[in-house]
């Protein structure tokens, strides 16, 4: 957890980023920081610890969150667990919990004086001085919801499961032998010679008859069908709605700008240089060497001390008082001190100061009343929405319900999942945001949606599904023009993988890769490697085949965009982990942290036989059925 703190202190400037302390409560799978109230009945019982239902519901539905952002917030509940995340969070409670016992069993965990060091030396709890600020500490709990007690707790609990981890899988070394041959397999490189028989380049066919066009239209009807699409009925209610006649008065004006004064005004900066010493003796020869007109960065060395440069600072960056007080107190450049404090005896020379100022009205004027008019108008649209869900709980259509609030309803004869007539274009008037598109698609026919709210903010909405028209292939006479064109493209495909295989047998007989080329040209690729990654020369599909092949002279047809592609294995450039070290030693990491997984996995397999698992599916079912 102290990670998480210390990569979120980026200088001496205290920033604590909530969400940094959440994903390293997530690499080891901790658990909320409060439970919630017992269950009478244990969704798991792992050894001698229980875990509620509540609590597996909502560990899945933090999982559910971060992976629903890879499906673009489409994710629902039911999806996720199709998906088989539920069970995946399950898993790594129980696994949690065997790793608690084991460290209890092992009597691992950290002492109260290696623990209150590791705290005081965590960045993201010191001042610019970088000493321990308890103040600086008590922040970063408070934003992380956690009190000093749960946090000592969670961090005990976390370092004693790194221990056991450590313990188990620590220090595992993949024999070089192992290691070598591994690497030679993985690092290996070839060169190939292509040439590209390029399908467009190919001669047109000769026409096709309409039995030819059938075969093909009914053999690949999947590239006929029509989508799903479906008849919607919507009141949507947007701010612009409820936003016409909102006319903030002179006086909302004068006290917006009054309540946010501190929001138009800057501060006073100061640009400071500071030197710290422990005795004033040493700090007033400094500052007076530095009166006397020696260079601040040569006194300072001639000192035995270095210069800090804080930079640009306003008076809240300052935490010391009477620091702060001698800064801003100045009100001209030059050297300040010695200036006593908790921390010793403070030299600071300002370089450049800019004063504060506070921009008037006149010149925010704008921007307030358009704020004022957002938020007035953020007021009416949630009572609106509110009006509307009444409206639909009574039993309302979406038609009266948009009637009741002076709204026009939005009719939709068809739409596909992407928001597209008939025709192919966007149908006039729909939202096209995942939120509407998706509660359209998974509202069943015949029903009204629940009154939702869009993702900006910018208004809500509710839907009734007309009608669905199921996925259907298009009739041959509308598609006849889309048959052609592709059973066009597929005879061309079959030339140029035809021209190919006959080009590939005439080298194997003897003939020059430059002789079955023709008119199209050779290409010698970069190097590349048999797991290609981001840095790939080559597609996937030639590296497979070039690997395939033993020796050098051997060629192969492989199947590319565009046509089909003919390649002869050029050079074999073997790895050499002594010249490449870096990457062997990477490698060899890599392959040391599998190996440390795979052993970590066989421990928990263990101690789960010793302690026993015991999963109520049942109960946790029932957390899904409310």
């Amino acid at each position: 957890m102290l990670d998480s703190f210390r990569k979120a202190s980026q200088s001496w400037f205290i920033k604590i980023l909530f969400g940094m302390l959440i994903l390293s409560f997530s690499v080891w799978g901790i658990g909320d920081v409060i439970r919630m109230r017992a269950e009478s009945t244990p969704a798991i019982v792992v050894g001698s610890q229980e875990i509620t239902a509540t609590e597996v519901a909502e560990e899945f539905r933090r999982d559910t969150e971060q992976l629903s952002q890879a499906f673009g917030g489409k994710l629902t509940t039911e999806q996720a667990r199709q998906l088989g995340l539920l069970q995946r969070t399950i898993q790594q409670m129980i696994s949690q919990a065997l790793l608690d016992q084991a460290a209890d069993q092992l009597k691992l965990g950290l002492d109260d004086e290696t623990l209150r060091k590791m705290i005081a030396n965590t960045a993201a709890f010191q001042n610019e001085f970088h000493v321990f600020d308890k103040a600086a500490y008590q922040r970063a709990l408070v934003r992380a919801g956690l009190t000093e007690k749960q946090f000592v707790t969670l961090e005990r609990r976390d370092m004693a499961r790194q221990q056991v981890v450590q313990l188990v899988g620590g220090g595992m070394k993949t024999p070089a032998v192992m290691a070598e041959v591994l690497f030679r397999y993985r690092n290996e490189q070839r060169v190939a010679e292509t040439v590209m028989f390029q399908a467009d380049k190919m001669p047109a066919p000769a026409k096709a008859d309409e039995a030819a066009l059938n075969g093909y239209y009914k053999d690949h009807s999947a590239q006929f069908m029509a989508p799903e699409m479906r008849g919607i009925t919507a009141t949507v209610i947007r701010a612009a709605d409820v936003a016409g006649d909102i006319k903030p008065s002179d006086a909302d004006i004068e006290k917006s700008y009054q309540v946010r004064l501190a929001e138009f005004q800057s501060p006073d900066k100061r640009n400071v240089q500071q030197v710290l010493f422990d005795d004033k003796a040493k700090a007033q020869a400094f500052a007076d060497a530095v009166a006397q007109g020696k260079d601040f960065a040569a006194a300072a060395k001639q000192a035995g001390q270095t210069v800090q440069e804080l930079g640009w600072v306003d008076r809240k960056d300052v935490p010391l008082d009477e620091l702060a007080n001698a800064i801003f107190g100045a009100t001209t450049t030059g050297v300040i001190g010695p200036v006593q404090t908790m921390l010793g005896w403070h030299v600071v020379r300002i370089t450049a100061l800019v004063p504060g100022k506070t921009r008037p009205l006149s010149d925010v004027r704008s921007q307030i009343v358009q704020d004022l008019v957002r938020d007035e108008a953020t007021n009416r649209l949630y009572a609106a929405s509110t009006r509307l869900e009444d409206s639909i709980g009574s039993g309302a259509g979406v038609e009266e319900a948009a009637s009741a609030l002076g709204l026009k309803p939005l009719k939709v004869s068809a739409m596909d999942e992407h928001g597209n007539g008939p025709d192919g274009k966007p149908a006039e008037g729909v939202p096209l945001t995942p939120e509407f598109l998706g509660l359209a698609f998974q509202t069943p026919q015949g029903s009204t949606s629940d009154v939702t709210g869009f993702k900006d903010g910018s208004g809500y909405f509710v839907l009734h599904v007309d009608q669905v028209a199921a996925p259907a292939l298009k009739p041959f006479d509308q598609v006849k023009d889309q048959v052609i064109a592709a059973w066009t493209k597929d005879q061309r495909d079959q030339a140029a993988r035809h021209q190919a295989e006959t080009a590939a047998e005439r080298m194997k007989k003897g003939e020059s890769l430059a002789a079955v080329a023709g008119s199209f040209p050779i290409v010698t690729t970069k190097p590349f490697r048999r797991a290609g990654g981001e840095d790939a020369a080559v597609p996937p599909a030639l590296a497979a085949e070039m690997f395939k092949q033993p020796a050098t002279g051997e060629v192969a047809v492989v199947a590319a965009q565009g046509g089909t592609m003919l390649a002869r294995l050029k050079t074999i450039i073997a790895a050499d982990p002594v010249a490449e070290k870096g990457l062997y030693d990477k490698t060899r990491g890599q392959l040391d942290e599998a190996m440390s997984n795979d052993l970590l996995q066989q421990y928990l397999a263990s101690l789960q036989t010793d302690l026993g698992v015991h999963v109520n599916n049942a109960v946790i079912d029932q957390q899904f059925q409310k």
